[in-house]
């Protein structure tokens, strides 16, 4: 099958993502004076992580006048059990609240109190630190900020998937793209800022939206980019739904003395364990320990309970918007299980966000490094709005001068051949590949690992696979979405194998102590021989272990 006649686009900035993320860097970059251009597989906004989320971000300034920014940073420092870039998560830290301030001018509505913004408390944090939205979900934050981008000119390409970064003598140039509709785009630009998220979707129980599926990670690698931490998965303690999809939000339940979380055999499994303060249970340890209650003897069995059968209909009143629909038709108990909700591993950037590839750079759960081991809640939506902010504007000051580098037309054409190559009717259906893959990572590379089980899945993500039936556009995107989980899969299963030690998310149950030797991050970067991979050692410049 040919695709489409081409049609080649040219911008200063090229933003590839549509979520909170791209949209911050979008409008910071074009308030510098950039011609912006943003591209997202999905409608601008919608379908998104920061869509989904409840909208609760971190940021200090609006509670206490003892909670500054340098405490924020050591409880994020602390979260992420010491291998944050500290220097990145400072600037979080310091910038979350103007953050909240710029939100608030593009129209977005917090919930308030007493006329300022109300905070609620997270685990991990020493204070009430958190603003949310009024209605607690992600389009309290999305619709304002992408009516603010496109009332400063912010352009939009949607439902278009980008196939290949383009670069020549060590400088970005652009990207390659397909819409759902076969169409072949060639976009040149004098920068680019990925902003496409995580990859949770290479595993099968997961809360996050189905584009999440790695591929600025994948392509950062193919273009030889190198990518760290990718053994840190986040898995959120308490969900419900199929496959995970729905998170019950623990911090404000098992905040309530009337709510409890049982096994099976009714114990409250907090008091059972130890865990007298809610506030110092950070997700990756509730994560495990629902795990550890779940599994008996190597057999999985049914999740614990969140019992909310004492729940006063006064309290539930005040919790009308995140409380689970069923609860007034009197449902009071929900099974639970952790499901994957943060990747905090990805694409390696300075403090400006850009990457090893000069005018290339990256923003966002794309990245790793603010987070460290762990994210603690609330700081993702400050990572996404501060680092968008300062990528945005860094890239706007800097490409308005700039005279493009064009792409050099041999490498488009083979592209385009690449792609419509893979059409083929006969063949595997890549719905059931991913599914397989989702499977295999779930089970093997999940919230509890040991050696054997990621070696199995390592060697079985490197076999060959089928070639797949791709007879329309829709199947060819299916198609290059698993080739980057594939990919993404694969950094996963070396990185988790690599660190034989636990910490924060990273749970292996043949090596279950933290070890302060592997005070180091795993980088990845494309060889050509395969992987390559080298230990980092971490900066402690502004905080320090416990013990040091």
């Amino acid at each position: 099958m040919k695709l489409k006649s081409e049609e080649t686009v040219y911008c200063d900035v090229l933003v590839i993502g549509g979520g909170g993320a791209g949209l911050r860097s979008a409008i910071a970059a074009r308030l510098r004076g950039a011609d912006v251009l943003l591209i997202s597989k999905s409608r601008v906004g919608y379908s998104t992580n920061t869509f989904i989320s409840k909208a609760v971000i971190a940021a200090t300034g609006w509670g206490t006048s003892e909670d500054r920014d340098v405490v924020h940073l050591a409880d994020t420092v602390k979260g992420g059990r010491f291998l944050n870039d500290q220097a990145m998560a400072a600037k979080v830290a310091e910038q979350a609240h103007s953050e909240i301030a710029f939100l608030m001018e593009c129209g977005v509505r917090f919930g308030m109190e007493k006329g300022k913004p109300g905070l609620m408390h997270t685990p991990g944090h020493r204070y009430p630190r958190h603003v949310y939205g009024e209605n607690w979900i992600g389009s309290d934050l999305v619709f304002p900020i992408k009516r603010r981008a496109k009332e400063e000119g912010v352009r939009f390409i949607e439902q278009a998937f980008v196939t290949r970064l383009l670069a020549t003598e060590d400088l970005i140039t652009g990207a390659t793209a397909v819409t759902k509709d076969g169409m072949f785009l060639t976009i040149q630009a004098k920068a680019v800022i990925l902003a496409t998220g995580g990859y949770a979707q290479i595993f099968l129980n997961t809360n996050n939206v189905p584009g999440i599926t790695g591929d600025g990670q994948a392509l950062c690698y193919d273009l030889g980019v190198p990518l760290k931490d990718m053994e840190f998965i986040q898995f959120y303690p308490t969900a419900t739904g199929k496959r995970g999809n729905r998170i019950l939000l623990y911090e404000r339940f098992l905040a309530l003395p009337e709510v409890v979380l049982r096994n099976r055999d009714g114990e409250d499994i907090l008091e059972r364990h130890g865990f007298s303060d809610l506030m110092r249970l950070t997700r990756d340890q509730l994560a495990q320990l629902i795990m550890k209650e779940m599994t008996n003897g190597g057999t999985l069995n049914n999740g614990v309970i969140m019992d909310l059968e004492a729940l006063s209909e006064d309290k539930a009143r005040q919790l009308t918007q995140i409380l689970p629909s069923p609860w007034w038709k009197g449902q009071k108990t929900y099974e639970v299980a952790p499901t994957v909700h943060f990747c905090m591993g990805g694409i390696v950037t300075d403090h400006s966000g850009e990457t090893s590839v000069p005018g290339l750079f990256a923003v966002g759960e794309a990245t790793a490094g603010v987070h460290g081991a762990n994210r603690l809640g609330g700081n993702a939506l400050a990572e996404i709005f501060v680092m968008g902010s300062l990528v945005g504007k860094n890239v706007g000051e800097c490409v308005t001068d700039m005279e493009p580098a064009f792409s050099p037309k041999e490498i488009i054409e083979e592209e385009k051949s690449r792609l419509e190559g893979a059409f083929s009717v006969k063949g595997s259906n890549p719905k059931h590949m991913i599914q397989e893959l989702k499977r295999l990572m779930w089970h093997k590379a999940g919230v509890i690992r040991k050696k054997t089980e990621l070696e199995e899945a390592l060697i079985r993500i490197q076999d060959s696979w089928p070639r797949a039936s791709v007879v329309n556009p829709a199947d060819l995107i299916n198609q290059l979405e698993f080739d980057n989980m594939r990919m993404v899969a694969e950094m996963v299963c070396i990185a988790a194998l690599k660190r034989t030690e636990s910490r924060g998310s990273h749970f292996r149950v043949d090596h279950p102590e933290e070890d302060n030797g592997w005070l180091k991050n795993i980088v990845l970067r494309k060889g050509d021989s395969g992987v390559e991979f080298e230990m980092k050692p971490v900066r402690l410049d502004l905080v320090k272990p416990e013990s040091s």
